[in-house]
C-alpha cells in the first residue's frame, strides 16, 4: 500500500535536493528513448516480462522528472507513486494502475515472476497515454 508522500519524507526514503531543469529533462527523454526501443519490438511470450520491466522503468523515469523540478529525490519506487499521488499529477485511476505495475515489477524482478505477453501490451498501451501526459506536466512545471 502506498502511504503519503510525507511518510516518505520522514522515513528519509526521498531527499531534498536542488532542482535541476536539465537532468529532469534528461530523465523524461531517457523515458520516450526507452519506449520507443519498446515499441520497435516484436514483443514475445518469452520477452514480455523483461519488457514489462522496461515499460515500467520508462514510465517511472518521466516521473521521477516531476519529482526533480520540486527538489526531491526518490529512494524508493513507492515515494514516486506517493509524490504523483499528493501532486494530483494523474489520476486516482492512473496511480493504481502504475501502483499494480510496481507490483507486477517487483514480483519480475525478485521472484522471477512471468509476466503475460497480455499484460505486457496493456502496459505498452498504458505508457503511450502516460509518458506525454507527464511530459505537458513537465512543460508546464519547467516554464514557471
Amino acid at each position: 500500500m502506498i502511504q503519503p508522500f510525507e511518510y516518505y519524507e520522514k522515513s528519509n526514503l526521498v531527499e531534498k535536493t536542488t532542482s535541476n531543469v536539465s537532468l529532469a529533462k534528461s530523465l523524461i527523454e531517457k523515458s520516450e528513448i526507452r519506449l520507443k526501443r519498446i515499441l520497435k519490438e516484436k514483443i514475445t511470450e518469452t520477452e514480455a516480462s523483461i519488457v514489462f520491466e522496461d515499460i515500467y522503468e520508462s514510465v517511472r523515469e518521466a516521473s521521477q522528472d516531476l519529482m526533480q523540478l520540486a527538489k526531491y529525490k526518490p529512494l524508493s519506487h513507492e515515494a514516486v507513486i506517493a509524490f504523483l499521488k499528493k501532486g494530483k499529477s494523474l489520476s486516482e485511476e492512473k496511480i493504481n494502475i502504475l501502483n499494480n505495475y510496481r507490483i507486477l515489477r517487483n514480483k519480475s524482478v525478485y521472484q522471477a515472476e512471468k509476466i503475460s505477453l497480455d499484460k505486457c501490451n496493456g502496459a505498452i498501451k498504458f505508457a503511450k497515454l502516460i509518458l506525454p501526459e507527464i511530459k505537458r506536466k513537465f512543460e508546464e512545471i519547467s516554464k514557471k
